[in-house]
């Protein structure tokens, strides 16, 4: 409760609930706003599977929307999608980096939709002084110790200012069972859900680490704007299409689009330069989804073949990160692309 207490206050919402994960959060936040069997839900083909996984467990069809140059679903698109039987926009917010909510936004207010946030990788990004997860009827934040705030080990958030929506949480995060102030162990339960409770060794950790976060989401950004600065212009940045006179990155990774990427890849392996490929195949490219209608999403899929992640942690000197920097721009030399 405490931490509970701490991230509702800094986020700027009502409500906040610690769970065991950013996947039960994710899956909590769409049962508590109504995602039921039949329901569509649009989000996007480019992210960790647990986006439109969360979806389909509450018996709902994803629908997948191509995404922009800034790997954020392209709010341009979503309105093609929209039918009767859809109920909920879930925008993911890549690396970090927050959707054109104000778009999105105005979307579902004009079809009576609901809004629920992937934020699991971008916890205190802000827009126009307004934080990740605070643009919707609920949010999902995962706080494993991959992210910039982490715990001990799998923990998840949701958010929400919906004083009902956060009610229904409640229920769902413990078996479907309301609280019991007297400690009495009740089977009284008013829901089907399982235990999705965060642990407090859990909380304890993230509520230590919470004082440290600021300062490791500078110094994440700092090196992310070192990377932008130096590095060879013939990649391509998610930061190229970014306001940051209105926006703070949430900077979870820091992904760059590439030609030859696997070649990039074994050469910085050689050098001992750890790197990354995500999110391959794109969601709707599973074979867990092949059954579904295909979504045509042609820019994603293009650019998930030149996707790679970066070093990017707040243990990194900057010695280091100029070896990264020198060891990538001599491979392009060298490439002559």
């Amino acid at each position: 409760e405490k931490l509970e207490k701490k991230i509702a206050k800094y986020l700027d919402v009502k409500y906040a609930l610690g769970v065991s994960s950013g996947s039960s959060a994710l899956y909590l936040a769409l049962k508590a706003c109504g995602v039921k069997n039949g329901d569509e839900v649009i989000t996007s083909p480019l992210g960790w599977i647990i986006t439109a996984q969360a979806i389909k467990s509450c018996g709902a069809k994803p629908i997948f929307v191509d995404i922009s140059d800034d790997l954020n679903i392209d709010p341009n698109k979503i309105e093609r999608k929209i039918n009767k039987k859809t109920k909920a926009i879930v925008p993911m917010h890549y690396a970090g980096h927050i959707c054109d909510m104000k778009k999105i936004n105005l979307i579902a207010k004009k079809y009576k939709l609901m809004i629920i946030e992937d934020a699991a990788q971008s916890f205190g990004a802000t827009y126009d002084g307004k934080k990740t997860g605070t643009f919707s009827n609920a949010a999902a934040f995962s706080m494993n110790p991959m992210k910039s705030f982490s715990g001990l080990g799998e923990n998840g958030m949701v958010v929400t200012n919906s004083e009902k929506i956060f009610k229904k949480l409640k229920i769902l995060r413990h078996a479907g069972t309301i609280s019991d102030p007297k400690k009495i162990i009740t089977n009284y339960c008013l829901d089907v859900s399982l235990n999705h409770k965060m642990d407090p060794l859990n909380a304890i950790f993230l509520d230590l680490n919470f004082k440290y976060f600021k300062k490791k989401l500078k110094i994440k950004n700092q090196i992310a704007y070192k990377y932008f600065k130096y590095l060879n212009k013939k990649i391509i940045f998610q930061d190229s299409f970014i306001n940051f006179k209105k926006e703070v990155h949430g900077r979870y990774v820091f992904p760059i689009i590439v030609k030859k990427r696997d070649k990039l890849k074994k050469y910085l392996d050689k050098k001992r330069i750890e790197t990354k490929i995500f999110h391959l195949p794109l969601i709707n490219k599973t074979p867990v989804f092949n059954s579904l209608k295909k979504d045509k999403t042609v820019n994603a899929e293009k650019i998930i073949n030149g996707l790679l992640i970066l070093p990017l942690n707040d243990k990194l000197m900057d010695k280091q990160v100029n070896y990264i920097i020198n060891a990538i721009n001599k491979f392009y030399i060298n490439e002559k692309l």
